[in-house]
């Protein structure tokens, strides 16, 4: 796999898991018309992206490198946004 491939799915990746957390903060608050499902939701799709990303990665490494790679891009989000996905 190419840098340019792995920032890829970095890029997709926290961007799945960033919006999931918007959501999730959004339901809690009751805005926009987003509730507890929706937020649900989005959750199931950002860690269905952590689980496909995580396989894609071990094409190229070993499995735990992999799933810590994955996890530290996920902590990068969370630290930027001051908040975690709750799942």
């Amino acid at each position: 796999m190419t840098s340019k491939e792995k920032e890829l799915l970095k890029s997709r990746f926290q961007q799945r898991w960033g919006q999931a957390i918007c959501v999730q903060q959004r339901a809690k608050e009751g805005k926009n018309g987003w509730n507890k499902e929706g937020a649900e939701r989005f959750a199931n799709i950002a860690c269905g992206y952590m689980y496909a990303i995580g396989d894609a990665l071990e094409a190229s490494m070993k499995q735990s490198k992999a799933t810590d790679i994955v996890r530290g891009w996920a902590d990068e989000v969370e630290e930027k946004l001051g908040a975690s996905l709750e799942l």
